[in-house]
């Protein structure tokens, strides 16, 4: 499957235990391809510098995750959403084929799908990826 990880939950596998974190694990074993962007890498960075002080070049499972995640790149084209950053998450996965966007904002979890791709949380997606 190829899954799209909104910065909320990559944010979350990386700095707690938890579900995000078996989801992101899913990814970098080869079980699953993750599918990121250069907003959502932008976007992580920016708020685990400036809300978590964290320096991402720490962060030994980001730099993993950046080397074998596929990046996408794009000029913004979706206004489907008030919110704009949700457009580019929602870009990603147009841009990427992505078969799941995976996050915990609720605007985009109402939408459910947007051109066949799901857009579920990361409960629903641990659960129906099997990952339990």
């Amino acid at each position: 499957m190829r899954l799209v990880l909104d910065t909320n939950v990559i944010i979350s596998a990386l700095l707690f235990d938890g579900l995000p974190e078996k989801l992101l694990l899913s990814t970098l074993g080869g079980l699953h391809e993750l599918v990121l962007s250069s907003y959502i890498i932008a976007e992580t960075t920016r708020i685990l510098e400036e809300r978590f002080k964290v320096q991402p070049t720490n962060l030994k499972l980001l730099q993993q995750l950046l080397g074998e995640a596929e990046v996408v790149y794009f000029q913004p084209f979706l206004n489907v959403i008030t919110d704009e950053p949700d457009n580019r998450i929602l870009e990603t996965a147009v841009r990427g084929s992505a078969d799941y966007l995976v996050t915990g904002d609720k605007l985009l979890l109402k939408l459910k799908e947007y051109k066949n791709i799901k857009i579920i949380s990361v409960r629903d997606c641990v659960t129906t990826l099997a990952l339990n």
